[in-house]
This record gives C-alpha cells, sequence and structure tokens, in this order.
C-alpha cells in the first residue's frame, strides 16, 4: 500500500535551513555564530526523527500519530519536503483529499524540482476520478525524473484506464530504458500486446520477464496460456508444470493442464490433472465438466456420467455445459430420450448457450423420436432464437455477371482434417476449376494433421476463426467479399452457424457435414440429391433445396488401407458375419432390435460390432444386456473397440455384409465399406438422415439394398445372406464399380458442384 511513500530516513533535506533574521534575540541578549549553527542543527535532526517516527507510523496504519508527527517536523523544520509529501500521503489515505493537495502545494514551494511532489498530486487527481489532470501531474513528474518508476506504472494504468492502451505501453517502454531488470514491466508490455491479438509480443515481453525472474508464475502461466491458445500443447505443458512447481496450489494450472494434456490424447494424464485441480478447488463445476469429457474420450462412461451428474449441482455457469455433456454420455449409452431430455434442460438453464440447442437438433436425428414435423418445429425455435441475437449484413461488394467473374467461394468448417468431412473433400478440392472459382477456407477448429496438409494447398486463403467470437469472424470474412459462403458442419461439433446468420456472404449454403435443415436465418440454401432429400419433403426445410446433378456427397478412396478386396468371409467361417463400424450413439433400441430380427431368422449368423466406446469393459456389457433381452446370446456377437484406420479398414475382411442404422444411417462408413467390397443394406425413411444411405446405395449402383420398411429389411437380408455366390461375385467387382460411379469421380462431381454455386449466385444476382 506504501510502495509510493517517500521514505528518507537519512534526513536529506530539499531546500535550505531557514534562516533567523539579524534581530532575533534570545533571553540573555544576542546570538552568536556558533549559538545560531546548534539551534540550526538540533532544529534539523529534531525535524528528521519526527519525520522517521512518523513514516513507521503511517506504515503500521496509525494514521492519527503519523499525522501528527509529520506537522511537528514541519514546525521543526518549515522547509522539510519530504515531510510535506508523506503527511500528503497520509492525508489521501484518509480521503482528505483537499488538505493533502494543500501540502503538496507548500512542498512545491520548498522542493519545485521534486518529482514525488507531482507524483503524489497525479495519485491524488486519479483517486479523485480526474484522470487527465492525473495524467498531466504524471508526465510532470517523469520529466523531472526520467526513471520514477511508481510515476510510469501510475501513469501507464491511467492511460489504460482512459482506453489509449497504446500510450500505456510506450510510457511502460520507455520506463524499461531505466529498469530492463524490471519483470513487472515486462509483464505489463505483455499485457497489452496480448490483449492487442499480438501473442508473439505478448510472449516475448512475458519470456523476458522469466528470464529476469524464473520464479514469476505470473509469467509462466502468462506463456502457458499463449501456447495453448495457439495449439502448441506440448510447449503448453511445459509451461503449465513450471508454474505448478513454482504455485502448486492454483487449481488454473492443474486444469489448463489437463486440458492441454486431453488435447495432446493422454488422456490418464489429463484426468490426474483435473482430479488434482479439483482436490484444490471441489466445487468448479467446470472442472467436473472437463473431467466428464476426458473420461468419456477415454470410454469410461459410467465415471463422465458421474462427472457431468455433479457439474449439475454445481456454479451455474457451467450447468448448462453440464447438462449437454451429460446428454451426449446418455446417447452413448443408448438412453436416447433422456439424453434429449438432458439437452433440453441444458439450453433451459442458461438460454444463451446456443450448442445445446445444437446438440439437441444433431440428436434428434439419432432417435425413433422425432417426425419431420416435429424436427422442423424445433428448427423453426431454434431460427427464431438466433435471430434474436445476431444483426445481419445487408449490403455486400457487387458483383458483375454478365463478365462470369471468377466466384469467391468460402467453406466454414472445423473438419478440414482426417474426419469424415475431410474425407469427402478430398475428392473434390482438387478437382475445382482454379480459372472459375477462388477458394477461401475460414476453420474454426485448431485441429490440423496430415489430411489438412493436402488441402490447403487448393485455397487462396486459409484463416482460423477459433477462438474468434462471431462479429469479428463475420467482419473478416464480409471484408473478403465472397460471393458465396458454405456451412460444412450443421449442428455437429466445431460449427460456426451463428456466424452464419450475420450473413456475411451475399449467397450461403448448407453442404456436407448435415444432414437436416440448420434453421439458421441468412442461411440461403441446403445442397443435397434428389434421393437424400425429395422435392414434396422440401416443406421441412427453412433453406431452399439446391439440387446437385448426382449424388450430394463424393468420396475419397481410403488412404492406407489394404490394396485387394479380401474374399468372402462365409466361405471360410462356414456362417454369415454382419457387422457395424457405427458410433453408439447410432445404436438405438429401434435399431438393436431390427438386427435382432435379422439374427433370430438367420441362427447360424453372428454380429460383429466395433467403435470406440466397445474399448470400454462397461459399455461392452451394457451392449451384452441389451443383446440378451432382444434374445440375442453373448456368443453370437463380436464386440471390438476402436483401431487405426488401416486396421479397421483391413477389418472388414471379417465382415460379409454391413446392417445400418436407423434413422440416422451411416455415411463415412457406408462408402468405406462399399470401397473395401462390402455392401450395406439400409433402411429408407422420411428424413435427410434416414434417407443418406438410400442416396450411397442408389448412386453406387446397388439400389436393391435399400427397404422400405423394417420386414422388407429382415426379409432382404435374409434373401441376400442366402445367396453366397451371388454375394462372392458382387464383393469382387464391388470396388470397381463403386469407383465408377458418381459417388467416387471427383472430376464429374467438382463439375456439378460449379454449376451449383453458379446458380445460386445467378438467382441472387437476378433478384437485385
Amino acid at each position: 500500500m506504501f510502495n509510493k511513500l517517500k521514505k528518507l530516513f537519512g534526513g536529506k533535506e530539499t531546500g535550505s535551513l531557514p534562516q533567523e533574521s539579524a534581530s532575533a534575540q534570545n533571553e540573555t541578549g544576542p546570538l552568536t555564530s556558533n549559538q545560531v549553527a546548534t539551534q540550526a542543527t538540533d532544529s534539523h535532526s529534531a525535524a528528521t526523527e519526527a519525520k522517521n517516527e512518523g513514516d513507521k507510523l503511517l506504515m503500521s496504519g496509525n494514521f492519527t500519530q503519523a499525522e501528527q508527527r509529520y506537522r511537528d517536523a514541519i514546525v521543526s523544520n518549515p522547509r522539510f519536503g519530504d515531510a510535506y509529501i508523506n503527511l500528503s500521503i497520509t492525508l489521501r489515505l484518509q480521503k482528505r483529499f483537499d488538505d493533502a493537495t494543500i501540502c503538496l502545494e507548500q512542498a512545491q514551494q520548498v522542493s519545485p524540482t521534486d518529482a514525488y511532489v507531482y507524483y503524489n498530486l497525479g495519485v491524488i487527481r486519479r483517486e479523485q476520478g480526474m484522470a487527465d489532470a492525473a495524467v498531466a501531474q504524471f508526465q510532470k513528474a517523469l520529466e523531472l525524473d526520467a526513471g520514477l518508476l511508481d510515476a510510469s506504472y501510475d501513469l501507464s494504468h491511467t492511460y489504460l484506464a482512459l482506453g489509449n492502451a497504446a500510450a500505456a505501453r510506450d510510457v511502460a517502454v520507455k520506463a524499461l530504458v531505466h529498469h530492463p531488470q524490471e519483470a513487472g514491466l515486462h509483464i505489463f508490455v505483455g499485457n497489452i500486446d496480448r490483449q492487442n491479438g499480438d501473442d508473439a509480443l505478448a510472449l516475448q515481453a512475458y519470456g523476458r520477464a522469466a528470464e529476469i525472474n524464473p520464479q514469476l508464475a505470473e509469467a509462466q502461466g502468462n506463456i502457458a496460456m499463449i501456447l495453448q491458445r495457439q495449439g502448441k500443447h506440448a510447449a503448453a505443458e511445459a509451461s503449465y508444470k513450471k508454474l505448478i512447481a513454482l504455485e502448486p496450489g492454483r487449481y488454473e494450472a492443474h486444469y489448463n493442464l489437463g486440458i492441454v494434456l486431453q488435447a495432446l490424447g493422454r488422456l490418464d494424464e489429463a484426468i490426474t490433472s483435473y482430479l488434482q485441480a479439483l482436490a484444490i478447488k471441489p466445487d468448479a463445476g467446470a472442472i467436473y465438466h472437463n473431467l466428464g469429457n476426458a473420461y468419456r474420450d477415454a470410454a469410461r462412461p459410467d465415471e463422465a456420467e458421474a462427472s457431468f451428474r455433479q457439474a449439475t449441482t454445481l456454479e451455474s455457469a457451467a450447468r448448462g455445459w453440464a447438462y449437454s455433456g451429460l446428454g451426449d454420455v446418455l446417447r452413448d449409452k443408448g438412453q436416447m430420450q433422456q439424453a434429449l431430455d438432458a439437452y433440453r434442460t441444458a439450453f433451459a438453464t442458461d438460454p444463451d448457450y446456443l450448442d445445446a440447442h445444437c446438440s439437441l437438433l444433431f440428436n434428434l436425428c439419432f432417435g425413433a423420436y422425432c417426425s419431420p414435423e416435429e424436427y422442423r418445429k424445433e428448427i423453426d425455435t431454434y431460427h427464431h432464437k438466433l435471430a434474436a441475437r445476431r444483426k445481419p449484413y445487408t449490403s455486400w461488394l457487387p458483383r458483375p455477371v454478365a463478365s462470369e467473374p471468377r466466384l469467391r467461394v468460402g467453406l466454414v468448417s472445423g473438419d478440414l482434417r482426417l474426419h469424415p468431412v475431410g474425407y469427402f473433400l478430398e475428392n473434390v478440392i482438387p478437382h475445382i476449376d482454379k480459372q472459375a472459382i477462388e477458394l477461401f477456407a475460414y476453420a474454426s477448429s485448431k485441429h490440423q494433421d496430415a489430411l489438412t496438409d493436402r488441402l490447403r494447398p487448393y485455397f487462396s486463403q486459409w484463416m482460423s476463426i477459433a477462438g474468434m467470437n462471431d462479429e469479428a469472424a463475420a467482419a473478416l470474412i464480409h471484408a473478403d467479399a465472397l460471393d458465396v459462403l458454405l456451412d460444412l458442419s450443421g449442428h455437429t461439433a466445431d460449427n460456426r452457424l451463428p456466424l452464419f446468420a450475420c450473413k456475411p456472404a451475399p449467397v450461403q449454403a448448407s453442404w456436407l457435414g448435415y444432414f437436416g435443415s440448420t434453421g439458421v436465418p441468412g442461411m440461403d440454401y441446403v445442397l443435397a440429391d434428389r434421393i437424400s432429400i425429395p422435392e414434396n419433403t422440401a416443406e421441412y426445410f427453412t433453406e431452399k433445396i439446391c439440387y446437385l446433378p448426382q449424388t450430394r456427397l463424393c468420396f475419397a478412396p481410403p488412404v492406407g488401407g489394404p490394396a485387394q478386396v479380401s474374399p468372402l468371409p462365409a466361405l471360410n467361417k462356414g456362417h454369415l458375419t454382419f457387422g457395424s463400424f457405427q458410433s453408439a450413439g447410432k445404436l438405438n433400441d429401434f435399431t438393436l432390435a431390427l438386427w435382432a430380427d435379422v439374427l433370430k431368422r438367420l441362427p447360424q449368423a453372428k454380429l460383429r460390432l466395433q467403435n470406440r466406446q466397445l474399448q470400454s469393459a462397461s459399455f461392452r456389457q451394457d451392449m451384452l444386456g441389451r443383446f440378451s433381452k432382444l434374445g440375442i446370446a453373448e456368443q453370437r456377437l463380436e464386440l471390438h473397440g476402436p483401431s487405426s484406420r488401416e486396421a479397421y479398414l483391413a477389418a472388414h475382411a471379417e465382415v460379409d455384409m454391413i446392417l445400418d442404422s436407423f434413422p440416422y444411417a451411416g455415411g463415412t462408413t457406408t462408402c468405406e465399406a462399399l470401397w473395401m467390397g462390402v455392401p450395406t443394406l439400409s433402411l429408407t425413411g422420411q428424413t435427410m438422415a434416414s434417407r443418406q444411405g438410400a442416396s450411397l446405395l442408389g448412386y453406387a449402383g446397388l439400389a436393391d439394398w435399400v427397404a422400405k420398411d423394417s420386414d422388407e429389411f429382415v426379409a432382404l437380408a435374409v434373401a441376400h445372406a442366402s445367396r453366397l455366390d451371388e454375394l462372392t461375385v458382387l464383393r469382387q467387382g464391388l470396388r470397381e464399380q463403386v469407383a465408377a460411379s458418381s459417388l467416387f469421380d471427383g472430376p464429374l462431381f467438382a463439375r456439378g458442384l460449379e454449376s451449383a454455386l453458379r446458380q445460386m449466385r445467378s438467382a441472387y444476382h437476378d433478384k437485385l
């Protein structure tokens, strides 16, 4: 509190001693010169002693007695400037600003060049709310003493309060010339640089502070946070560990280290860090939420559920997230109705948490609980909610149609990587005509990998909008003057749908990553084919349907899988093996019951299931229990956890045919199975998600593998299973068949996509 106290315990005076007049006399007559000097020295000594005692009293918080001793010092030596200054501090701390100002004005009279006088006047003006006047006084102090560190700090902070960060930084940088080893100044500069978005300069400043004082926890913490935000997880891990070594009781450090370790895929270590954070702060709902996600990623569903449920009982700020995470776990466990209830509770708890509504919409496509009419009703609710929260652009850079300029097309996605969206893009983007279309990528996730590197060269611009708020990202995209902006996520993870409600491009469309209406105001189109969205179902979309000439999806031949298709496994095993590689969320009660009916009709057949969740012993037991209730014995099931993509593709050698899920049909898994020579039996429905299998199989030339109802699904399964010769022939030629279809023909699909983009752009200009 008292670091600004001017402590001159050596009794340094800032003015000359008072001179007595020539006529001054004592009781015995005129003073001699020696007597005058002695009296002056005694006065000086008494003033210094009183001032030093006042300093001690002030430091102990005894303002009343401190004030009296400073006044005693001034009586003894009316030109004792330091006593005036420290008396002013005592008065200021008592909020007696007028009295404090008078003291400093008196100090000015005796010490007109003392920088501390003006500095303390600046402090008073700032505490009075007179920021501009404070700036003037601090500047005067620095003119008198450029190395006065307190004045530099206070002037910098006052500039920040006035909103002038550039001036604040300039003052701090100048102070570093005089105090290059002042670690706090480097941190101050780094904080301003970080707020200005210049992470490189901020890291440089924090790094210098850490060099000066390796024990400075604040420097290590700031370094770690920037590295984490930049996605440099390994480096962030090292900094967080240094911070924890300095301050092991800081729960935020353990928590953030857990986030970094989770991003690195080291789930057991992440869980340990979260538990350490909870040991320090057991009432932090956000920690339980992230712990739940780590348990879920580690396929420990029971522990994940317990963590999310605990989070729902704690701080309200995290409860929306917690209920949403709980919904994800319940979906994985096949408890779809309970999952939907959790999502609804999430956005009822936090109405501004739009991601929870996205999760509800996404998961309505998983279970057999939602008709197209019900989904449209829920979409309309989301539409109105989002429209009330975003202000759209209404004007864009005009683009002449007659001259057919090169279209500027942007793609917004968090999945430009080893992900189903990336797999489909990889066979399309390289074939786009660069002379006709210029591509811009806006990545909404920091995840990058080998597929990212393969896609990047085909884009004129690749920008990360991860961490950017919707308005800032929309402004960036709007400034790029696009013709068409494509959403590749829909209501899936890392989506930026609220950004589209800002309408940064004149034409906006959803494609590829979702299988229904987005409900986003400002989303003009959904790109689809006529099988996935028949014209008589278009009424269930808030967007117009732009039909592509062939399929809505085009898949890239898998990289790294077996070069040849394996023989039909039933020929060697003596029984048919059905398979599914779908995620657990798709394995709802309806789907399992449908598959059980097939197995009952074919008592020698087996079912091979493989997904991430099945690495969990409790989840495997749960799956066995669900089938047991349906009359299917454990011996007829083969359960496998996750593997590398190469091993996963090779596992198709164990499967004779795939059974599709309903109502959310397979997409990537269906295409990969076709490439591996394994056909999929699919059940079609009324929704885009339930018609995805019909679309893929139809364009691959396998329309006879699509059932219209449950009875036909079971009948087709039995029929195909009884014709092993036909299955053998189909398997041997299926890769060649699908490679020649529009489902895998990248150049053909690219021409159709280009045509659709021009069509949407022309329709917009026709309305101008």
